[in-house]
């Protein structure tokens, strides 16, 4: 039973079926998820010049698996989705905050 509540989809992507809506919300999903390789790619690449901290790869590598939640979103959501999607972005976020402390600056985005 908890088996299936994690992993039947609540909405699937048909483009033959899906509304408007639908074709919204996929291709934000699409768009969010390839920001968040972005993200992923800016990290890499101050690490690389800076290296202030040893977080920073796994940093990156947290937003490469927030980004690919995105594109799963993109197709289908369900509560397992949802779920670790929360736990992928608490994970961001005390990521940020240790990496952001190594750099002493919290202004900036990533």
């Amino acid at each position: 039973m908890l088996h299936e509540l994690l992993t039947q989809p609540w909405w699937t992507y048909d483009p033959q079926t899906t509304g408007t809506w639908g074709h919204v919300y996929r291709w934000f999903n699409l768009f969010e998820g390839t920001v968040w390789f972005v993200f992923a790619g800016l990290v890499i690449h101050r690490w690389r010049r800076h290296r202030k901290s040893s977080l920073e790869p796994v940093y990156a590598l947290t937003f490469l698996l927030f980004g690919l939640t995105d594109f799963r979103e993109a197709s289908a959501q369900s509560a397992g989705l949802v779920i670790m999607k929360a736990i992928i972005l608490s994970g961001l976020f005390g990521l940020r905050q240790r990496v952001m402390h190594a750099y002493g600056d919290r202004r900036n985005i990533y």
